[in-house]
């Protein structure tokens, strides 16, 4: 723009044997703009002249290498649950695909050791909030600031932000966008893989809950969602697991947005050799300590079941972490005691097997952004009797599987 035009008219021999004049280059040199001769042109459009421009490649450039250092930033790497899984999963494909893949564990609690806490004024001058490298290979745990307050855990931290500038790519996999906060806006380009969106999840929670609690629960819930529509616009590209999260990612003006739900290892996650077991348990697999999944009405659900047939399979009620005490509570008022198996913390090994020795899969959650848990019972040759959510509705064909 705001370049002299070339000049009309035809050409003498020596201006033929110089080569095309260059007179533009793109920023990042992958095209040139030349200007060359034509006779025909110059035929057919007198008035024009007879040279015309065109952009080519600059086919001797030096190319950009394929990015091969990523860095896959994730919250509670070392959990239990459907966000680790697709953490590890994708780990190990970019891996297998010749990648460097470091992970940048995040702390989710407000007992994290590595993080400076409001109520422990000792932590306060802690020189550093990263964590020592984990058993696992290429793990780095970081702490936070004021971790006992929520959107402190999605800021950024200074010595986080050093570190991620070596990569080529920055990789989120969270269930809420808000954990991409503390990495967009850099140099480095940020891909966002998110499940859902914390105002779905807490919708039923959240009506439960009233009083002093409630109000800050409700409170921390508005912040986290604007930080979640400013991760969402700061991302390169977001990946999503759902139609609905699709949906409300174009809404807020985000159109660099893909549908691209993660997938399970079916040489692993797989059917019995003897078929499926019409007489075996009942089987349910979540995180036991999280609210979100509905265990209590689960278990409301089993009871009404033995009240209709005693012959009902036992349920095995299986996942991370301890069962709280007030769904334990609920087992023995309901006279479960003897029908509710609980299986914590268990090897993959003993979840793909309590899978094949299970004839029905159930899972109560009040919202899923997939549920990973029903994709490997699938795999594993499972129906699945669940309730309807963002993630269920991609993955159960009501009255097929």
């Amino acid at each position: 723009a705001g370049m002299r035009p070339p000049s009309h008219g035809t050409r003498t021999s020596a201006e033929l044997s110089q080569p095309p004049k260059v007179w533009a280059v793109d920023r990042d040199r992958h095209f040139e703009c030349v200007d060359l001769w034509s006779p025909r042109k110059l035929a057919e459009h007198p008035r024009e002249g007879a040279t015309f421009r065109l952009a080519k490649p600059i086919m001797n450039r030096t190319a950009r290498p394929t990015p091969r250092k990523i860095a896959l930033v994730t919250p509670g790497f070392g959990a239990c649950g459907g966000v680790t899984r697709v953490a590890r999963w994708l780990r190990d494909g970019l891996r297998s695909s010749g990648y460097t893949v470091d992970v940048h564990d995040l702390a989710t609690s407000r007992h994290d050791a590595c993080s400076r806490s409001l109520h422990a004024p000792r932590t306060w001058t802690r020189p550093s909030v990263r964590g020592c490298p984990t058993s696992e290979n290429s793990t780095i745990h970081w702490g936070a600031n004021a971790v006992e307050v929520e959107v402190m855990r999605y800021r950024p931290r200074r010595e986080l932000t050093e570190a991620l500038q070596g990569y080529d790519v920055i990789q989120v996999v969270a269930g809420s966008p808000a954990w991409g906060a503390m990495v967009t806006g850099g140099c480095v380009p940020v891909a966002l893989q998110v499940a859902s969106l914390v105002a779905w999840e807490r919708t039923s929670i959240l009506a439960e809950q009233g009083g002093p609690i409630g109000l800050w629960r409700r409170g921390m819930t508005s912040l986290t969602s604007r930080v979640e529509n400013r991760a969402i616009r700061s991302a390169q590209i977001v990946f999503v697991e759902n139609s609905s999260m699709f949906e409300h990612i174009r809404s807020i003006g985000q159109d660099r947005v893909m549908k691209a739900p993660p997938g399970v290892d079916t040489t692993f996650f797989s059917p019995s050799r003897t078929g499926w077991r019409r007489d075996g348990h009942l089987l349910t697999v979540a995180r036991l300590g999280d609210a979100r999944k509905g265990l209590t009405r689960l278990i409301e659900a089993v009871a009404h079941m033995v009240r209709c047939s005693d012959s009902t399979p036992p349920l095995v009620l299986c996942g991370k972490g301890q069962l709280p005490r007030d769904v334990i509570d609920l087992i023995a008022r309901r006279g479960l005691s003897s029908r509710v198996i609980i299986r914590s913390d268990v090897s993959d090994d003993e979840l793909r097997a309590l899978h094949r020795g299970a004839s029905l899969f159930l899972m109560t959650s009040y919202e899923e952004g997939l549920c990973m848990a029903v994709l490997e019972a699938m795999a594993c040759g499972l129906p699945v009797v669940c309730t309807e959510t963002a993630g269920t509705r991609e993955t159960v064909v009501d009255g097929v599987t």
